[in-house]
């Protein structure tokens, strides 16, 4: 999917419905959006998840991971991006350092 959206869209965070845990939008188009799970696990199934070095969201002080599935989905099924969750300058290059080598393969 070629992304059309402002740089402005990405990595924000939003909650997709029916879904526990708040997703991290990484790309999007005009009807679309590319999204991986915030979740307090270090592990899903066997794949190991992506650590981050700060929460996202301010109010938790647990440790956060990214899980390393990509999930897409229609815009419509994604709420507003929240505001009180933010991802780190360093967690942001970690996720792309991972998706420019999910992109190679």
């Amino acid at each position: 999917m070629a992304s059309t959206t402002t740089k402005k869209s990405l990595f924000t965070i939003r909650k997709k419905k029916r879904a526990k845990h708040p997703q991290v939008i990484v790309d999007a188009n005009k009807t679309k959006f590319k999204s991986m799970e915030i979740t307090h696990s270090k592990k899903s199934g066997k794949r190991k998840n992506i650590h981050l070095k700060k929460n996202p969201n301010s109010e938790d002080s647990k440790e956060a991971y990214i899980k390393k599935q990509i999930i897409e989905d229609f815009k419509f099924q994604y709420s507003k991006a929240f505001k009180n969750y933010n991802l780190s300058n360093a967690d942001i290059d970690e996720l792309k350092r991972y998706l420019d080598t999910k992109k190679k393969k």
